[in-house]
């Protein structure tokens, strides 16, 4: 299954570098989103691939919704995490996949084309970069930690985005908004990042990297500290949750409110 999830990564991430460079024409813009058909065909290409191999398999997917399956193992789909990103210009973005079996996500990619960035991990066998093993760092000082606030697309406000994000911004070295969270999870994998903080943010954009972070050490707890237990995938649930190195942890956790 992990064959098949590159597989379709792979296709769907080709398409995408091959129209990057092109003048692109939304389907529709919006307050806070844009609807792309590369969004689409993207999604399309994901889709025949997992249904060519798993046909029996759901999947929820961020265009379409849910294709129906039997739903022991349901594939939770994003086929381009970072479309703002993607309609600039701006080469931050991928294509995610997830696999849960039985409530539980238990395989994850994340497909960088642009960088070339194939980052996967099987639940108890490890995160991996293009087959190179993920660990995060070790930096404990938190003046010089490095990381990145993922909000939710229609449920925070930016006043609340403010509010949350001063302390952050105040006490380490830089506190970064890529709007591209699947790719923050793995960035925080490689060690490249310190902290996540995410508030009320979607799972299905998340699901591949949280388990791609998890299985290389990454520390993950909501809020007051309580460790994270993946729900079964709701379209509706949005959790808060905090993700480091484990070094800053409760510091950082300090920080939410502060």
């Amino acid at each position: 299954m992990l064959d098949i999830a590159k597989e379709a990564a792979s296709q769907a991430g080709a398409y995408l570098q091959e129209r990057f460079l092109e003048r692109l024409v939304p389907d529709e813009e919006l307050h806070n989103d844009v609807k792309l058909p590369e969004d689409k065909e993207s999604e399309r290409r994901i889709i025949e691939v997992l249904r060519r191999h798993l046909p029996g398999h759901a999947i929820y997917s961020e265009e379409i919704g849910m294709v129906e399956g039997d739903e022991e193992y349901l594939w939770i789909v994003d086929p381009l995490d970072g479309t703002n990103n993607y309609f600039i210009g701006f080469p931050y973005f991928s294509v995610s996949i997830a696999l849960q079996h039985r409530g539980e996500v238990v395989l994850g990619v994340v497909y960088n084309p642009v960088a070339g960035q194939m980052f996967w991990a099987e639940k108890g066998n490890g995160a991996f970069l293009n087959g190179r093993r993920l660990a995060v760092n070790e930096r404990d000082d938190l003046t010089r930690a490095v990381g990145t606030y993922i909000r939710g697309r229609n449920t925070v406000t930016k006043e609340e985005e403010w509010a949350f994000t001063r302390p952050f911004a105040l006490n380490t070295k830089r506190l970064m908004r890529n709007i591209a969270p699947a790719l923050d999870w793995c960035l925080l994998a490689n060690g490249w990042l310190d902290y996540i903080v995410m508030q009320r943010s979607g799972i299905m954009d998340v699901a591949a990297g949280i388990l791609i972070a998890q299985e290389a050490g990454a520390i993950i707890t909501d809020w007051e500290g309580n460790p994270y237990r993946h729900a079964s995938f709701s379209a509706d649930h949005f959790p808060s949750l905090v993700a480091s190195n484990g070094r800053i942890h409760e510091r950082i956790c300090g920080l939410i409110g502060g």
